[in-house]
């Protein structure tokens, strides 16, 4: 079996898989390997943002269910129910125990279709080397008609209340608009308990599927729930200590534009991050139902899970929870009449929502206005928040495969990974222009020079936080490979001058990287390039340090102006502010730029003229 490149392979490859298929939306893949090493790594997604969130605002509260629900034809009911539970916490609204009963009960029907179609339609494939269920149902025929039966109970479920399963309409504010009785749930609740025994068994089946051994460090991330595995509420928790709640998702998650996609990517602490089965399995193991963890410990497979193929497994585990909490819900009865009593008329306010989708934590913010109407919407779907984790996993897991393979071999590890994540590339609700202000001169694909940034701070230790902005991109996974091969260097210095006339000898083309007071607008990062005394000294802490290297490096020979990043000055009365994650990421995306522009020409073959534009 073949192992990791050979540093003495010099092949050139250039993989480009046009439309992933078996996911959920439009996406490509480009992968490019030189000399053993990955030179460019990238999920385009580039299926147009669909703006769910404008088409939101100035509508009724009571509108959004309905709306929302269009969004995903697979997971409807999650949008919904962050949706309403956002939407009543600004009402003030407290919901009933029968009501949140009843909402568990639909959410769990969601989960069971959504990782059936996923499990059986979209995955399994993968491991027998089949391209569809269709050629898999060849093979292996009862396998795929019990996943199809799994998943028409999960439908079942869904328009047992929302009337109908795609794009269910019977969700509203306050409760629903018709609850079933109990006559129909109890016919329903016999059909879930005699499906247990084939959740059990589907169990069985993914722990024997024969799923690569992939360990990697990645941040688990999902809700918590007191008592119950994590459904429809929780507190915020990952595996490194953060534990908040739902209402500070924005002060510690934020979320960046790439240029190779329309979607958003998510980070937590400036590092990618897992949401979904896998992510929830590591972090509520001990809230599984005594029978679901028992299956858990018969696989063998060992939770928390470092392997991204145990997502497999973890989908079936969830599957037979949601029949087991389905099953127990429905067979009690309601205690109250008050399932259909609606929410008051909305104030004006704010008001979160956060549950667990099937794909991973699904977090809403609305605001509304003095008429009550929507004002502001923000929905960050689980896939966006994926998205740098599976560009984190791919280069990894290629990695780890051996890049001297056949690009069939690397082709089909890359989409079984992707699929891992199951992305519903259509979630993606909203994309974010960042205000940047970039260099228009042109540049020269010529160029190869390494580029150089120098983060700068003040000696006295008054002013550190672009050498601080520096040190969080060197950490960054997505500049990894250009900082590898060398075509990217990061220096943190307290000492401009000096360290930027050590390296005025025009090896690399250098980027200074300061807090200048004179940036006009706080959150814009402002491209200059400098000769003699511009910019005027007062614009930075470090007094006349960034003029006199302008002026010194014409006066030793170097002929190109000196470049400067400038960051805005920090939101407090003293130079040395708080990093924000919001400028790591500009930043990051500003070099991948640059980077990607002077590579574009040398680094990759030229594209296939049958490529689409």
């Amino acid at each position: 079996m073949a192992g990791p490149a050979d540093v003495s392979d010099r092949r050139k490859i250039r993989i480009k898989v046009p439309a992933l298929t078996r996911v959920e939306g439009e996406g490509a893949l480009d992968l490019s390997i030189r000399d053993g090493r990955i030179t460019e790594l990238k999920l385009n997604i580039y299926e147009p943002p669909r703006y769910f969130e404008k088409f939101l605002e100035g509508r009724e509260p009571a509108e959004v269910p309905d709306i929302v629900a269009r969004i995903c034809g697979i997971c409807p009911v999650a949008y919904q129910m962050s949706a309403v539970q956002a939407l009543e916490q600004i009402a003030g609204f407290t919901p009933s125990a029968d009501l949140n009963k009843l909402r568990r009960i639909m959410y769990c029907g969601e989960w069971i279709q959504s990782h059936a179609l996923h499990i059986h339609l979209l995955a399994a494939p993968d491991f027998f080397g089949c391209n569809s269920i269709t050629e898999l149902a060849r093979s292996h025929a009862a396998e795929v008609h019990r996943g199809l039966l799994l998943q028409a109970l999960g439908n079942d479920l869904i328009a047992l209340f929302g009337g109908r399963s795609v794009h269910p309409v019977g969700v509203k504010l306050g409760g629903f608009h018709r609850v079933p009785d109990q006559a129909a749930r109890t016919a329903l609740a016999d059909r879930v308990d005699a499906a247990l025994p084939a959740a059990a068994e589907l169990v069985r089946w993914c722990a024997s599927l024969p799923l690569p051994h992939d360990d990697q460090d990645f941040v688990s991330v999902s809700l918590r729930h007191p008592s119950d595995y994590p459904i429809t509420g929780g507190r915020l928790l990952s595996d490194t200590g953060l534990d908040v709640d739902i209402s500070e998702y924005q002060q510690h998650f934020v979320e960046h534009q790439v240029p190779h996609s329309t979607a958003l990517h998510a980070l937590l602490n400036h590092e990618p991050y897992l949401v979904g089965p896998l992510a929830r399995l590591n972090l509520n193991r001990d809230r599984l139902p005594a029978a679901t963890r028992a299956l858990a410990d018969e696989t063998g497979i060992r939770f928390p899970s470092r392997n991204m193929f145990h997502s497999l497994v973890a989908r079936a585990l969830e599957i037979h929870l949601a029949l087991t909490e389905a099953a127990r819900l429905l067979a009690q009865p309601d205690d109250d009449d008050s399932l259909t009593t609606p929410a008051s008329p909305l104030p004006a306010g704010t008001g979160f929502g956060c549950t667990e989708a099937p794909r991973g934590t699904l977090w809403h913010r609305y605001d509304t206005d003095a008429d009550g109407l929507i004002a502001n919407a923000v929905i960050i779907p689980p896939t966006s928040q994926n998205q740098s984790r599976i560009e984190q996993d791919l280069h990894r897991s290629l990695t780890r495969l051996g890049l001297n393979r056949d690009a069939d071999s690397l082709r089909l590890r890359a989409e079984t990974v992707i699929r891992n994540y199951d992305p519903c590339i259509s979630c993606a609700t909203h994309f974010l222009t960042l205000n940047l202000v970039r260099d228009t001169s042109p540049t020269d694909p010529s160029d190869r020079r390494p580029l150089l940034l120098l983060g700068t701070g003040s000696a006295l230790g008054t002013d550190s936080r672009a050498p601080q902005l520096v040190t969080a991109l060197a950490r960054d996974p997505t500049l990894q490979p250009y900082i590898a091969d060398g075509r990217l260097r990061l220096l943190a210095s307290l000492q401009p001058l000096r360290d930027g006339l050590s390296l005025a000898d025009a090896s690399a083309r250098l980027v200074v990287l300061d807090t200048l007071s004179g940036t006009p607008t706080a959150g814009r990062l402002r491209h200059l390039r400098l000769n003699g005394a511009e910019p005027p000294p007062a614009w930075s802490s470090h007094q006349l340090s960034l003029p006199q290297l302008a002026e010194l490096r014409t006066l030793v020979g170097v002929d190109q102006p000196l470049e400067l990043l400038a960051l805005p000055p920090a939101p407090t009365t003293t130079p040395d502010g708080p990093v924000q994650a919001t400028h790591v990421a500009v930043v990051r995306d500003w070099l991948l730029t640059q980077l990607v522009a002077r590579t574009a020409v040398s680094d990759t073959e030229p594209a296939d003229k049958s490529d689409p534009a």
